[in-house]
């Protein structure tokens, strides 16, 4: 696991001889995956809001609430802060083509909020456009901590306890596939800012990430892509180097940035976004990077948005749609 830019596979092509008159012929490429159509299911909006079943408020995991200041929610805060136990949430939606006989692929939103603020509602929308088109949607909460960028100890365990959360979501719908419809070998999370770093490192330490504990023993938080806007795997004073081990079996990656400085966290394209895509192509992984406009944080990266012409072909090879 280290750091990486775009590196090209490279081909050796053996000449054959034709006949006995010399000539020689270079065999075709093998093809790559077809490409995404212009519309259809997973593509383009397919049902109406109303045809979508939800399922709110569902319970994924418990944990202690550490020195009682945590909370899972900036909307559950007052009541959370000062009990001993919090119940982690997350919201489904499913789609009218998911069915027993045809589960679904399922993506999984994460909120951001420098692992401070927010709550899965606030994904609820970008969720609903991916449900829309046929996909099983969910938005969880994790915990979140205070003053956790005041010390580096505290934004540690702030960050492992908050993908802890996440990988727990992960499993939980794994766990639950048949109640959700859900194709338990298509699943991708997207993630912005906090959320997007906890999308990373899924990628790379579903299962393995120190210091976390599994609710459902036998189900695994690995998922077959993991989007990012707004992170990277490198942030000043943590040790990346002990807590994450790339390896060539890690998640793909399609991670968005702005390009050259991002105007919250003040990472930059060369600094932390090549360095990051330096790590997981060095070990075997795949990560492709996209550029976001200089001085921004996140991009919009709902179905049918700006950025939909980068992360639906992403989408439809890494989670094999072409054979659903």
């Amino acid at each position: 696991m280290r750091f990486t830019t775009t590196l090209a596979a490279l081909f050796t092509v053996a000449l054959t001889a034709c006949g006995g008159g010399g000539d020689t012929t270079t065999p075709e490429p093998p093809p790559g995956p077809p490409p995404p159509p212009a519309s259809g299911l997973y593509v383009s909006p397919q049902f109406d809001t109303t045809q979508i079943a939800l399922y709110l408020d569902v319970p994924y995991s418990k944990r202690p609430n550490e020195g009682g200041v945590q909370y899972t929610s900036s909307l559950t805060k007052s009541v959370e802060i000062g009990t001993a136990e919090l119940t982690l949430e997350l919201d489904v939606a499913v789609p009218p083509n998911a069915t027993a006989s045809a589960p679904q692929p399922a993506v999984v939103w994460i909120h951001g909020g420098s692992f401070l603020v927010g709550s899965k509602e606030e994904r609820r929308d970008d969720a609903m456009t991916y449900a829309r088109a046929g996909y099983v949607a969910a938005t969880i909460n994790y915990r979140l901590t205070p003053d956790n960028q005041a010390n580096l100890a505290i934004r540690v365990r702030a960050i492992q306890q908050a993908t802890e959360d996440a990988m727990n979501a992960i499993r939980y719908l794994r766990a639950n596939a048949a109640r959700y419809h859900i194709d338990p070998n298509r699943i991708a999370t997207i993630g912005t800012s906090a959320g997007g770093g906890i999308s990373l490192i899924n990628a790379i330490e579903a299962d393995t990430l120190l210091n976390t504990v599994s609710d459902y023993p036998g189900f695994s938080a690995h998922v077959q892509a993991a989007i990012a806007t707004g992170a990277t795997l490198g942030e000043s004073g943590i040790d990346t180097n002990s807590l994450f081990h790339f390896d060539a079996s890690d998640s793909p990656v399609l991670l968005f940035h702005a390009k050259e400085t991002d105007s919250v966290t003040g990472a930059t394209w060369t600094g932390n976004v090549l360095p990051t895509q330096k790590a997981i192509v060095d070990a075997g992984g795949s990560c492709t990077v996209v550029a976001q406009d200089n001085m921004t944080h996140t991009v919009d990266l709902s179905l049918g948005g700006r950025w939909w012409p980068q992360l639906k072909p992403f989408l439809w090879e890494k989670l094999r749609l072409a054979a659903m």
